[in-house]
């Protein structure tokens, strides 16, 4: 059973400039960053340099998210897509960097912040179940086929409104592959969110879980900021202290990301400053460690 002390990471969605983020994160004493494929790194060069400039403050490259919605757009919309994420792969094994972070989408929100304009898909709607999945585990297949080539380690991640969302959609998806180079990045809130026992969901998923999310959550399935939100660790659903006894019984020794989310606090109460939220979350998380 785990009897250590786990690393902690923060997610820095909120700025571009990677080197105020690597300052400010070290000072706080975290242990790694998850950079964004979309946000902080272009090309491989760019991404050996961040990893470079991470690892001289002592801090580790915990994962990067590299995530694309592979259920909407056409064939050649999809292959471009799948090529962008093999792309990445490259740039992870060049930079030393162990694991990339997916989703399957389909997402408006993430869409947008791609800059991508191909108009977003509704699983049952305008699209049958059925050619989603199917659109998903031919991309995924292409995909684990480039993990394994570069020796990278893929985690998928469930997502709220998404063709893998939750426990269940997720093992379905599982079992569809036999690679190690294919694990989850386990976010309780999206589980939380469709009513899952997410204890119960990191026991079964066990070492399946290769990277963690840190997010609460409240409300129920339906449009963010109306229907849900993420709010502060420890404000939402998540009964925190059996999930963290699930990892330590499952020997879990990888991540804790804090993925902070509530971003009203930052606009409306902190005057935008990310760095109080960063200060805060690690705050938050080390309470509820304590519980």
């Amino acid at each position: 059973m785990f009897q250590g002390r786990w690393k902690i990471g923060f997610t820095p969605y909120f700025t571009g400039d990677t080197e105020e983020a690597i300052e400010v994160l070290a000072k706080e004493g975290y242990d790694g960053i998850e950079w964004s494929a979309y946000q902080h790194f272009k090309t491989a060069e760019d991404l050996k340099q961040l990893a470079r400039a991470t690892r001289d403050r002592g801090l580790e490259v915990s994962d990067l998210m590299c995530s694309r919605d592979l259920v909407s757009g056409n064939e050649s919309v999809r292959n471009e897509r799948v090529n962008s994420i093999i792309e990445k792969l490259e740039f992870a094994r060049e930079a030393s960097v162990k694991q990339i972070n997916l989703f399957t989408g389909p997402t408006d929100w993430a869409s947008k912040e791609f800059g991508e304009n191909t108009q977003v898909v509704r699983i049952g709607k305008d699209i049958k179940e059925a050619k989603a999945w199917e659109n998903v585990l031919w991309a995924f297949g292409k995909i684990v086929d480039a993990a394994q080539k570069n020796s990278v380690l893929v985690t998928v991640e469930p997502a709220f409104g998404m063709l893998v969302k939750d426990y269940y959609t997720l093992r379905e998806f599982l079992e569809n592959f036999n690679s190690k180079y294919l694990a989850v990045n386990f976010d309780p809130s999206h589980p939380a969110l469709y009513g899952n026992d997410v204890a119960l969901a990191a026991r079964r998923l066990g070492k399946r879980i290769r990277h963690i999310h840190v997010k609460d959550v409240i409300g129920k399935p339906g449009i963010i900021g109306e229907d849900f939100t993420f709010p502060r660790l420890g404000e939402g659903i998540i009964d925190w202290k059996d999930f963290f006894n699930a990892l330590r019984e499952i020997d879990y020794n990888d991540f804790l990301s804090i993925e902070y989310e509530p971003d009203n606090y930052i606009r409306n109460i902190w005057g935008g400053d990310w760095t109080i939220a960063a200060h805060e979350a690690k705050i938050e998380l080390e309470r509820l460690l304590s519980l």
